[in-house]
Order: structure tokens, then sequence, then C-alpha cells
């Protein structure tokens, strides 16, 4: 009896260590663009991920992303507001990032921009619940910033009754001072 438990621990901590498979080569297959901070909202974009993902590490739940070296990030964005009173309101009024918006790499770590449906697939296929980032602010108004950055699940199809009470996130503010975005102070704080 010993035996098969020591042999199904064999088993149990062998197969972990294929896990995470939604940060494979085959999900995390991102178009390498050529990035060039040419406008307000890349800096802005940069800085945050920079913040948030690579100097303070600060972002709520961030010991909880898996692979800190690859995180995905999601497309969509409000530039006004974040109060709605449904999913089809907050759809109404969404803008959308590109591949070029958001940089491939800072520092070790890569970044990958997806919709909300490629990130649900991946989720899907792998069986796999993780973190991903993603901006539901980014108002820019000429010297001034707020950027509103996340730190939130995506739960695949055969887990829906999960319920993770982990993640979260902040709004930052920025000012642009002699052509320079500069973080002046975080402005509101969420976790789950």
């Amino acid at each position: 009896m010993k035996k098969i438990i020591f042999l199904f621990i064999i088993i149990l901590l062998g197969c972990s260590k294929t896990r995470p498979l939604y940060i494979k080569d085959r999900h995390f297959d991102c178009t390498q663009t050529e990035y060039i901070m040419d406008s307000d909202l890349k800096k802005l974009i940069y800085k945050s991920l920079q913040r948030a993902t690579v100097i303070e590490r600060d972002i709520p739940d961030y010991r909880l992303i898996w692979k800190k070296h690859r995180i995905f990030i999601l497309n969509e964005y409000q530039t006004d507001k974040t109060d709605f009173i449904s999913e089809k309101d907050w759809n109404k009024s969404l803008s959308f990032l590109s591949p070029n918006d958001i940089p491939n790499r800072i520092q070790s770590i890569s970044y990958c921009l997806k919709s909300k449906e490629e990130l649900q697939k991946i989720a899907d296929k792998t069986w796999e619940d993780f973190l991903h980032i993603s901006f539901s602010l980014i108002k820019i108004e000429e010297n001034y910033a707020s950027i509103r950055i996340n730190n939130t699940w995506i739960i695949n199809k055969h887990n829906k009754k999960t319920m993770h009470l982990s993640g979260g996130g902040y709004t930052c503010a920025y000012k642009k001072i002699s052509g320079v975005w500069v973080f002046d102070k975080i402005t509101s704080h969420w976790i789950s």
C-alpha cells in the first residue's frame, strides 16, 4: 500500500511540472511588432505595466500570477468612465488596444495582447484558470492621466462554478512634467 501511495505522489508531482499549459508557445503566440513609444497612450501603458509587473510589482495578488515572465493583456478598455449598469452598456463604449500599443517585453517579462474571446478559448482548451492584466480605464487629459490596471481571472468553461477570491487593481494618476509622464499617486485600490 505504501508503494502505491508513493507511486501516486510521484505521478502527481511529475504531472504538475508540465503545467501551466496556458503560457506554452502554442497559446502565448503573439505577433512581435515594432514597439515605438510615440504616443501618450503607449508611454502610459508602458509605465503602468512596468510599475505593476516589473519594478514595484504592487498590483494586487501579483504573487498569484503563475508564470510572471509571460503575461497576457486584455485588449479592451474605456476612455472615460468605468461605472456601467450592464455588460451591454460597457460594450457600447469600448476602445481597443492594438498589438503595437503594448511593449513586447519589459526587461525579462513578455506581454501578449489578446481579446476576451481569445483568452477564454485558451482557458477552455487548457482547462486552466489564469490571471491576466487589463486596463479598465485609460483617460488622458492634456497633462493629467488616470490609468486603472487590473489583475483578474479568466475562468475556463469546465470550472465555471469556481469563484476565485483573489485579484484586484488600482488607479494610478500620472502628470506630464516638461513633456515626461511621471507617476503621481494611486487614487483608488481594490481587491476581491
